[in-house]
């Protein structure tokens, strides 16, 4: 792993633990790595503005790719940004109040949302005990978002532009056949379509996902794509294991992920499984 220079990490299943945060021993081995000269990067599903709400504030990047590619910051500056059209984006919430789906719409730099008409039953849909078919992640995700995260408006907001939108159902029959027909529209609709658990489906602007935000991260910065390390746990990673130098799949994740990666963590990410196989394979060697 000589030639790694750059390391980009996933966040939920990855650097955070199941808790959806991240520890202060991840922390302390993130600003060991950069003292050290390595770049580190967040590439996450994750918009922006919640990132610092799940990590310690000690935990610094030197850049964070957000919602699955569309959104590129070097600290406060954008790097870049590649939006949903509009008109996508209302003909995807149309299909999700028809389907009975759960759904929150990002737009950029502003509080996601859902619309006012459909807060009653998208409430009673996450509302009670835990489903079994739900992870404790997402179904914690859901909770905070209502909580205090989404807002809710009467109509869409004028000249807005979106990052994703996140659709959620606890059965999982009924998720997988809305995501295989929105997957049915993506080039009539110019969108990108992915999944970070068998619960959702997220949207994204068309051909953006997690790799190209690396692409165009490692551009900047002048660092050849050979020289990164990728790691993550999910469906939506592919794209980065798809680019990377060198491939990293946690221990919690599926054998089909684990099957795209060179190397897999000795621990989960309830152990710090990320921080630790970096200092081991990156600092100890």
């Amino acid at each position: 792993m000589q030639q790694v220079k750059a390391i980009f990490l996933d966040m939920d299943g990855t650097i955070l633990r199941e808790n959806n945060r991240a520890t202060d021993y991840t922390s302390e081995a993130i600003s060991r790595l950069r003292q050290t000269g390595y770049k580190v990067f967040l590439a996450t599903g994750r918009a922006k503005e919640e990132i610092s709400l799940l990590i310690p504030d000690t935990l610094h990047f030197d850049g964070i790719i957000s919602s699955n590619g569309t959104s590129g910051h070097i600290g406060e500056d954008v790097l870049f940004q590649h939006g949903l059209s509009d008109e996508g984006v209302r003909a995807i919430v149309r299909q999700a109040q028809d389907a009975g789906i759960y759904y929150e719409v990002f737009p950029f730099n502003q509080p996601r949302f859902a619309l006012t008409e459909d807060k009653t039953w998208m409430l009673q849909l996450i509302e009670g005990e835990q489903p079994q078919s739900v992870g404790t992640s997402e179904w914690l995700s859901r909770q905070e978002a209502v909580e205090t995260k989404l807002s809710w408006q009467e109509t869409f907001p004028e000249d807005l532009s979106y990052s994703k939108i996140y659709l959620f159902h606890p059965d999982l029959e009924k998720i997988a056949a809305f995501r295989e027909a929105i997957k049915s529209q993506i080039d009539m609709l110019k969108i990108e379509v992915s999944q970070s658990t068998p619960n959702n489906v997220e949207t994204m602007a068309y051909q953006v996902n997690k790799g190209t935000g690396i692409q165009e991260m490692c551009q900047h910065f002048n660092i050849d794509i050979s020289e990164t390390l990728v790691m993550g746990d999910s469906d939506n990673d592919r794209t980065m294991f798809e680019v990377g130098g060198v491939t990293v799949a946690m221990k919690n994740a599926s054998d089909a992920i684990k099957a795209l990666t060179m190397y897999e963590t000795s621990v989960t990410n309830n152990d710090d499984g990320a921080a630790r196989f970096l200092i081991e394979h990156l600092m100890n060697k």
